[in-house]
């Protein structure tokens, strides 16, 4: 199943380097494989794989900084059944156990050794006793059906679970979150789209200053200020960021005309696809004081140049070296659009981006330029 968004936490933890970090994958399976007996393990950057050999797998890797990898397995890929990858986090070397019955999937996955790992797979687990427990209160009080679409007291079960589900995380992120734990940055930063921004500086000053100098705590502190700067109606802030060719590029030089401020990334399908019809759009209304710009999340510099080179969009493209993604925009996932007007406000965010046609976005720029797309 595609996704119209990929998530900018995504499978991969922003890391810090530290160090070489060497991590020792041994997994013990049970069912039948039916044969499948491949098992991978990978990030953005890399991918190991190994046989299931007599319901066992060992996986070694090498890393120079903090993050995670997920695991898949071939079985599922051949029953093409849906799953989630189970994640392992790591910040040091060490060993990290894995159990799984391969017929139940990797939902039924259990992780131990490394401390960062097991913890990691705690705080998951804990989350989804989170939304079960969420759930089940908000029936208890208003009945089985209550959060059906169409039912008398729909809205108000709906807003009932959302102040629970603040609450139970709330009450989660007390328990995980250890001033001197590398993993608490990821923790608290997974809950940024639940927390009230209280909340989230209330966690991120608990860090001890050690572990607010690793990359995560800097994305999560940048992610905070982001809130407080992407609203509709605030002035961007003028910020630089290098061009294909290494230039700097300043916001400033583009205000004065409508600015669709598109962030994607090389790696993100949806992003790419809707590059078509954005095209479409532009071509358009560019000469009605209007302008695209794309910035990258990428990590990969180099994948973002060849990706740049293979889409050949006809307007500037922008490389987040600086966060900015993060601390003036508060992106979360991409593909993110905002567009601003001439003085330089923010008058609409819209996250995803319909390649079809017909989206929010596109309406907007209907309004605002009396075309018909």
């Amino acid at each position: 199943m595609k996704k119209i968004i990929f998530s900018v936490l995504g499978l991969l933890i922003a890391q810090l380097a530290i160090g070489q970090i060497k991590v020792k994958v041994i997994g013990k399976v049970t069912g039948d494989t039916e044969g499948h007996n491949k098992v991978y393990l990978y990030n953005r950057m890399a991918k190991d794989s190994a046989e299931i050999k007599n319901g066992h797998f060992e996986i070694n890797f090498e890393d120079k900084k903090v993050g995670s990898r997920a695991i898949s397995i071939e079985y599922d890929h051949a029953k093409r059944r849906m799953y989630t990858p189970l994640v392992l986090f790591y910040d040091q070397s060490g060993t990290i156990n894995v159990e799984f019955d391969i017929v139940k999937g990797l939902s039924s996955g259990k992780v131990s050794g490394l401390a960062s790992a097991t913890s990691f797979y705690q705080y998951t687990e804990a989350k989804i006793k989170v939304f079960r427990e969420s759930m089940r209160l908000t029936q208890e009080k208003y009945g089985a059906d209550a959060m059906k679409t169409g039912n008398a007291q729909f809205e108000t079960a709906k807003a009932y679970k959302e102040q629970l589900f603040v609450h139970l995380n709330d009450s989660l992120l007390n328990v995980f979150v250890k001033p001197n734990a590398s993993v608490s940055p990821v923790f608290i930063q997974s809950q940024e789209t639940t927390l009230p921004l209280e909340r989230l500086e209330y966690y991120y000053n608990k860090l001890s200053d050690k572990v607010k100098k690793s990359e995560e705590s800097q994305t999560l502190h940048a992610k905070i200020q982001g809130q407080k700067n992407a609203y509709i109606g605030a002035t961007v802030k003028n910020f630089e960021l290098p061009d294909a060719l290494g230039k700097l590029r300043s916001f400033n030089e583009f205000k004065g005309k409508y600015i669709l401020l598109d962030f994607w990334a090389s790696w993100c399908s949806p992003c790419r696809a809707s590059f078509p019809r954005i095209r479409e759009v532009y071509s358009k209304i560019k000469d009605k004081d209007f302008i695209v710009i794309n910035i990258s999340i990428d990590q990969n510099k180099d994948a973002w140049l060849k990706a740049v080179k293979e889409e050949s969009n006809p307007w500037p493209q922008l490389y987040d070296d600086r966060k900015v993604s993060y601390s003036l925009f508060n992106v979360n996932a991409v593909p993110t659009s905002y567009l601003i007007d001439p003085s330089g406000k923010i008058i609409m965010k819209e996250i995803g981006f319909e390649p079809k046609g017909g989206g929010a976005m596109e309406k907007k720029l209907e309004e605002l330029f009396k075309v018909k797309f």
